[in-house]
């Protein structure tokens, strides 16, 4: 998924893969700090405590560092390459609290019982896992720059998220039913695409080199053996990088809101059999291809797709709600 929110919750299910020793079942280690707890910034009126703060902005930053030198941070290029980490942190806090924001509109409140009663449910479950031994759990979470209040505030944004999708969908924001749903499905709304990916991932360990000009040097090579007449699926499977496209003919089929943004705008701009410029992603560096779609694959993955897309729909809402809202630093 897109949003941080769901992002986050995926960090927070990782962690709970981690061992489970006992060493102590002292529910104080959960507690946050004074520190912890200190405002940063508040949007539309809702503090936000650094817990938070830096379990998004370490995990922006651990996200920046795959395969690149220590030193990125320093010189001019590191201060340009700071302020994008500080405006991406800070979208991602105002996405998150969008949800809480949102909620409020349309009657939802993140102290309704339901909710709480929900998330305390949800968070036992977890403890459980660990056998109530707290320390190991927290142990664990923080690995993920997360401590127990910051998995809470995302545990709890996930369960308001679904909330406020029915919300939306019972206001007629989101469409829903399979009729409209097929409509989008055979609209220019929906495309099929595949990409050649030179993946950040493997900066630092494939022979082109570790550096981001090394990495957008091949991307160039592969676009020009594409220009060069080169079948666009054999390059995939030879020398794509992205493990979703490995031995998928069918590629991605998607709408708006579901995947990175550049990717989506530059796949959206092409026409069928079309092949994109090197476009640079979250993902490292993308060529893509505009394919015809298939109307068996979408009747086969109807419910998948739909979703997907509704899912799209609602990152969307909560990205121009978000737009919306002030946000003063502290």
């Amino acid at each position: 998924m897109k949003t941080v929110t769901r992002l986050a919750a995926g960090f927070a299910a990782s962690a709970m893969l981690l061992s489970m020793t006992a060493c102590g079942d002292d529910k104080k280690v959960l507690e946050s700090t004074k520190e912890d707890k200190t405002v940063v910034m508040t949007v539309a009126g809702h503090d936000v405590p650094l817990e938070l703060y830096r379990y998004v902005a370490l995990n922006y930053k651990r996200t920046y560092e795959i395969g690149k030198s220590p030193d990125i941070w320093l010189g001019e290029s590191g201060t340009a390459l700071i302020e994008e980490l500080n405006a991406d942190v800070e979208d991602s806090i105002v996405t998150l609290y969008a949800t809480l924001a949102m909620c409020e509109e349309y009657g939802i409140s993140a102290d309704d019982a339901y909710i709480t009663d929900a998330l305390d449910l949800t968070m036992d479950a977890i403890y459980e896992e660990y056998d109530y031994d707290y320390k190991t759990y927290a142990d664990a979470i923080a690995q993920y720059n997360m401590n127990d209040s910051v998995y809470r505030f995302i545990m709890r944004n996930e369960l308001l998220a679904e909330e406020l999708l029915n919300a939306l969908i019972a206001a007629g924001k989101i469409t829903a039913d399979d009729e409209s749903l097929q409509k989008v499905f055979d609209s220019d709304e929906f495309i099929r695409v595949k990409q050649i990916l030179v993946s950040n991932e493997y900066l630092a360990f494939n022979e082109y080199g570790g550096s981001d000009e090394e990495l957008h040097a091949r991307a160039e090579e592969l676009l020009g053996m594409v220009k060069n007449g080169g079948d666009f699926d054999e390059l995939v499977q030879k020398h794509g990088q992205d493990l979703f496209m490995f031995n998928n003919d069918d590629g991605y089929y998607f709408a708006k809101g579901h995947l990175d943004k550049a990717f989506e705008d530059a796949a959206f701009d092409l026409d069928i059999g079309e092949v994109s410029d090197i476009v640079k992603t979250s993902a490292g560096y993308s060529i893509l291809k505009r394919y015809e779609k298939d109307p068996a694959y979408i009747e086969k993955n109807f419910e998948v797709l739909g979703t997907e897309y509704i899912d799209g729909c609602y990152n969307l809402e909560v990205e121009a709600y978000a737009e919306t809202l002030t946000v003063e630093a502290t």
